[in-house]
């Protein structure tokens, strides 16, 4: 449960703000950006960047 927040926070973070992936990882509660990137792609199918590529402003 807790993850789906987190991954829904970063998500977010990702279509508005241009912040590193370190700040945003850092953000939702992940001190390692690898497996932040990991976790987000086992939810979502893509990866942070793909995603802020295809959602972000």
């Amino acid at each position: 449960y807790l993850q789906k927040l987190r991954v829904a926070a970063a998500k977010r973070l990702l279509e508005s703000d241009h912040r590193t992936m370190q700040e945003i990882s850092d953000a939702v509660g992940y001190q390692d950006p690898a497996y932040f990137r990991s976790l987000f792609e086992r939810h979502t199918g893509v990866s942070p960047s793909a995603y802020r590529r295809r959602f972000g402003t």
